[in-house]
């Protein structure tokens, strides 16, 4: 397995992997599956490649093919810049369970170490037993709040979720 920065030539097989993700984890991502197919292929491009300020998604590759996806976003303001988002991280189901969501929080922190001015890490996961948040702990993570409620789910979004938010102090 190889894990590295996405590029725009990667739009495609990132934009259906995210696809995938939010069809068939309809719980695990506040993003709906229609908005997500609003959005082009070649937008999609365009957003790998103008990512600003350190901001970038981690693509782990068996071989040739896209296995999971994570996505770091820095924060821009002045008086918040110290602290990084983990967003959107997905194993596809046939990968699951070998290591690759592990492995890409790996090279996720790695590269986040390697900033002095780096601080903090936060992220969302949705709030219960799922191998998300326990992928998160183990990493460190401490969680500092639940919103309740927080995101109508399920197919005919009649369901609700509570989202649980998570830190990680690097510094």
């Amino acid at each position: 397995m190889k894990i590295r920065i996405l590029r725009p030539d990667d739009a495609h097989l990132y934009w259906h992997m995210r696809l995938e993700a939010l069809e068939g984890e309809l719980f695990s991502f506040s993003k709906a599956p229609e908005e997500h197919a609003t959005t082009t292929v070649e937008a999609t491009a365009a957003q790998l490649q103008e990512f600003p300020g350190g901001n970038y998604t981690l693509g782990a590759f068996d071989a040739d093919r896209l296995v999971g996806i994570v996505t770091f976003l820095r924060e821009s303001g002045r008086k918040a810049r110290h602290r990084g988002n983990i967003a959107g991280l997905y194993v596809t189901p046939s990968a699951r369970r070998s290591g690759v969501g592990a492995a890409l929080m790996e090279a996720l922190m790695e590269k986040a170490l390697k900033d002095p001015t780096l601080e903090q890490l936060n992220l969302a996961v949705t709030a219960g037993p799922g191998d998300a948040g326990r992928l998160y702990r183990h990493f460190g993570f401490e969680t500092w709040g639940i919103e309740p409620r927080s995101l109508k789910m399920g197919s005919d979004y009649s369901q609700y979720t509570d989202t649980e938010y998570m830190y990680l102090r690097l510094r």
